[in-house]
């Protein structure tokens, strides 16, 4: 009965964490290691904005003030998440970088691994997998997608990290462009 105890204890601390998928072998173990850089920087910036633990309820909170207001909010560290992604290596496996009236911008890039890794993890969602079509189709991200993702993401796992991935390059995409 004690040992039953203590492994249900011990297994009932141990916080599952799911890690970023790798469909195809797309990022290197230096670009996964990046991406969940990203995750985790984006959670701890939300989280702490909207005086929160849980990362759930910090994106839909994010998301939904975008939606109500139809602006990005100027939320404290997003800038310099912003400015440290420019130098990952998995930077330009996702975006590329633009200057416009002296400033330095960056948008999401068509036929990279990013598109191939948000194909293949739309398999396992509707949601995702219209997004990734919309965005595939269009090789940008239309008004009309930016306005369904901010609506409709209580359709997605938000305590998937692969999700709130694709959660923070979405925005991430969007503040800088």
């Amino acid at each position: 009965k004690h040992l039953l105890i203590i492994f249900l204890t011990i297994l009932s601390a141990c916080k599952q964490e799911s890690k970023i998928q790798n469909p195809n072998g797309i990022w290197t173990e230096t670009e996964l290691t990046e991406l969940n850089s990203i995750v985790s920087e984006f959670d701890q910036i939300l989280t702490t904005e909207y005086k929160t633990d849980s990362e759930k309820k910090a994106y839909l909170e994010y998301s939904n003030n975008v939606f109500q207001n139809q602006i990005l909010p100027n939320i404290n560290g997003m800038e310099k998440l912003s400015s440290d992604i420019k130098k990952l290596v998995v930077f330009n496996k996702i975006w590329w970088k633009y200057t416009d009236s002296g400033s330095e911008h960056f948008n999401l890039k068509t036929d990279s691994n990013y598109t191939k890794h948000l194909t293949k993890i739309g398999e396992q969602s509707d949601f995702i997998n219209g997004y990734a079509d919309s965005l595939n189709a269009a090789s940008d991200l239309q008004p009309s997608v930016i306005a369904g993702f901010a609506k409709n993401i209580e359709s997605i796992d938000l305590t998937d990290k692969n999700n709130r991935l694709i959660f923070a390059i979405h925005y991430l995409t969007l503040i800088n462009r």
